[in-house]
């Protein structure tokens, strides 16, 4: 077990070594494929578009008459047509957008650039050769190479395979998580509230971050502040998911057992990270069980989990390391913070205009704080070296929801 508190960049050394446990395959529905994780090479088997089609409304005329200012009318083409039109010279036909082509056409004269009359159009803009028209295999050629296996599905991805013909593909079976919530005080969500009792808002959280990404999310209960029970359930419930989260429970107080029940059941990999905020994070196995120890604190379990432990699931369940995506920001306030650990900070952003991101920071940065979640709109990361912060240095700025 490490005993100093490891840095992020050792951290995503030691998740990312971890392989795929997640072997076992399924067909789905294309349909339901959003969040999930191809098991398989994706190669089209046809073009996209399978045929050239007009992009426009407007009138279809031969390249060569590109020149030419009036055009004989000779047909009409509507989207889903099978007509195959063949133009004689300064001839054209009327056309809407996503039509087949006529066979020796690739131009469209916009409707708007044209004015009709007596069975002829006026072309009354110059116009390129080849304008307004989708060339078959413009988007997806047939035999390219679409998505690799391990790639993470989502809409943008389910529409272009839908856009190939494919109605089910090969994905990995979706994770099955369980996850507790530690703490005598929690209480399901009441406002009469008795004694020191909170809100268990980490259970809502959980729920929703790990089934947002595809998988199963089971609530496995509340752990109460007993060694033998925290035990107890955890060793109930170990070979029944593919991983365990937990939150709270895995600091040094002396009614924070889960640490040694992973000692003393099975094997601490780390505890303690060098990132504020999010320092009481723990992660063992127990009889190869990933077990995730989360800090009790909302914000922690919230960054935590979008910043290392989703990319973390992502690819125990199949998919490549996905790191979470950045954009460079300024920020526009001064600041000291202490060396030798990583910090987010929640920040809002000012102004975005020049390509250029301005931030500022949310008042309130405590990890108890479950409002600075909702009203931020993301964390810039400030590396271990950086003490000082002023107006004008530029950081990694990571949206919380997008």
């Amino acid at each position: 077990m490490n005993r100093k508190p490891l840095s992020k960049k050792n951290l995503l050394n030691i998740l990312k070594k971890f392989k795929n446990k997640n072997k076992k395959t399924e067909f789905i529905k294309t349909i339901d494929s959003n969040n999930r994780i191809l098991s398989e090479n994706i190669i089209s088997r046809i073009n996209v578009p399978p045929f050239n089609n007009s992009a426009v409304d407007g009138y279809a005329i031969k390249n060569k008459d590109i020149d030419r200012g009036k055009f004989n009318i000779i047909n009409k083409i509507v989207a889903g047509d099978k007509k195959n039109i063949k133009l004689k010279k300064f001839e054209s036909v009327r056309i809407f957008t996503g039509a087949r082509m006529p066979i020796n056409s690739k131009t469209v004269i916009m409707q708007e650039n044209t004015k009709s009359k007596n069975g002829y159009i006026y072309n009354l803009k110059k116009i390129k050769a080849g304008s307004n028209c989708r060339l078959a295999g413009e988007d997806v050629k047939k035999g390219k190479l679409i998505f690799k296996k391990r790639t993470l599905i989502n809409p943008g991805s389910q529409s272009l395979l839908a856009s190939i013909g494919l109605n089910k593909i090969k994905v990995y079976k979706k994770l099955s998580i369980g996850y507790f919530t530690s703490g005598n005080e929690l209480k399901n969500p009441t406002t009469k509230l008795i004694g020191s009792q909170i809100n268990n808002s980490n259970r809502f959280a959980l729920n929703s971050l790990i089934s947002n990404l595809g998988f199963k999310s089971t609530d496995l209960g509340v752990l109460k502040d007993d060694y033998d029970k925290v035990k107890n359930k955890i060793l109930k419930k170990i070979n029944k998911f593919d991983v365990i989260i937990t939150t709270g429970g895995a600091s040094v107080g002396t009614e924070d057992h889960l640490i040694n029940v992973l000692r003393y059941n099975g094997k601490v990999i780390f505890w303690k990270i060098a990132i504020k905020p999010g320092r009481p994070l723990g992660f063992g196995l127990i009889n190869q069980v990933p077990i995730i120890c989360l800090p009790g604190n909302p914000v922690s379990v919230f960054l935590l989990f979008k910043m290392i432990i989703q990319p973390f699931l992502l690819k125990l369940a199949g998919s490549d390391w996905i790191q979470p995506k950045s954009i460079p920001a300024k920020i526009n306030f001064f600041m000291q913070k202490k060396t030798n650990r990583l910090e987010w900070l929640r920040v809002n952003i000012e102004k975005n205009m020049n390509r250029e991101l301005v931030v500022k920071k949310y008042p309130k940065q405590g990890s108890g704080i479950i409002s600075s979640i909702s009203f931020s709109d993301g964390i810039i990361e400030i590396p271990e070296n950086i003490s000082t912060l002023k107006p004008g240095d530029i950081f990694n700025f990571y949206p919380l929801f997008y």
